[in-house]
């Protein structure tokens, strides 16, 4: 006991004498043990010694089992550091790693058969990430059906719960998490670079991943997750310093790619009466534009969006278009209010 209590207080006098990374116990436990040697405190055994000086030293520096501890996959986060709202997706990495994540056919539908196992057809042709919506295989007289291939984080009951009560929140916070239950990736971390709603209609938002690498668009509306109508099957992720060729890439962009990506029609609001043309648009434009402005040819309504660090949303209904063929322009303005660029037009 006597060596135990030796080694302990050699430990603690280097804690206090020498500033250390309070996690960098190894360099601690080596600099105990050249202490002891100098000063010949002991002259026992090299095991009874190592066993003794882990055991004080774990004492000293709280947390030394978790040096060691190997990452969550994808998340680059201890496991204590996890969002207990999400739970993991067997065979399926965690976070950022799995969103946008390529997969084969047989691995897509595995994660569907995992999110929907009541849907027992094959998926159609489409692009197969995660996060992103695809088809059922639909015979004639078969009910329509999509599934949004999940990421590596399975949102928990209360979390759904509470998307369902809010499925149109104002908060950032509640649409982060609306759209993490939409796509089973955790983005509650991410950054929202910009939004834009129309009230009972829909959302439309862009954020940012931690590391920057990764961008989602994420589209949100009040209708059930399988109705045909469904806007959210829009949301999509990008790996930005990794843009292919099924990625919404402008060609001639300036300082870095420009993107584009929208879709337009007649308008169909679950619950209300309403009727009109909706654009539900996201992009990134070149660093002068601060403003971007959509209008219909032939209607006074112009609806503007700000511009932040390049990223664009619309989200837009305009309720007095009674036409059949609808022809709009959206454009983009710089901060004296100059038009720069026409983004699109039909």
């Amino acid at each position: 006991m006597d060596d135990v209590r030796d080694v302990g207080a050699e430990l603690h006098r280097l804690a206090e004498a020498e500033q250390l990374d309070p996690f960098d116990t190894a360099v601690l436990l080596q600099r105990g043990r050249r202490g002891r040697r100098r000063r010949k405190i002991l002259a026992v055994g090299g095991t009874v010694v190592g066993v003794a000086a882990v055991a004080v030293a774990a004492g000293v520096l709280p947390n030394l089992d978790a040096a060691d501890r190997s990452p969550v996959a994808g998340g680059g986060h201890d496991a204590a550091q996890a969002n207990s709202s999400f739970e993991p997706v067997p065979g399926v990495p965690r976070g950022e790693e799995s969103a946008g994540q390529k997969l084969s056919k047989e691995e897509a539908e595995r994660r569907c058969a995992l999110r929907y196992p009541e849907y027992t057809r094959p998926l159609g042709r489409g692009i197969l990430t995660a996060g992103r919506t695809v088809e059922y295989e639909t015979a004639v007289g078969q009910k329509f059906l999509e599934c949004t291939i999940p990421g590596g984080d399975k949102p928990s009951d209360e979390l759904i719960a509470a998307a369902r009560r809010d499925p149109m929140p104002t908060t950032t916070a509640g649409q982060l998490r609306n759209c993490s239950v939409h796509m089973w990736v955790d983005l509650t971390n991410w950054r929202v670079t910009a939004v834009d709603q129309t009230k009972g209609f829909a959302t439309s938002l862009v954020a940012v991943s931690p590391s920057g690498t990764k961008a989602v668009s994420c589209l949100l509306d009040p209708s059930a997750e399988t109705s045909m109508m469904n806007r959210r099957s829009g949301s999509v992720f990008l790996t930005l310093n990794a843009l292919g060729d099924s990625d919404p890439v402008v060609p001639g962009g300036t300082k870095y790619a420009e993107l584009r990506a929208g879709s337009s029609g007649s308008a169909y609001c679950p619950g209300t009466p309403c009727k009109g043309w909706y654009a539900l648009e996201y992009g990134r434009v070149a660093s002068n534009i601060t403003k971007v402005r959509i209008q219909l040819t032939g209607y006074p309504q112009v609806h503007e969006v700000t511009v932040t660090e390049g990223w664009y949303a619309i989200a837009w209904l305009n309720r007095s278009f009674k036409g059949s063929d609808p022809h709009y322009k959206i454009t983009g303005y710089d901060k004296s209010g100059k038009a720069v660029k026409v983004i699109a037009q039909t």
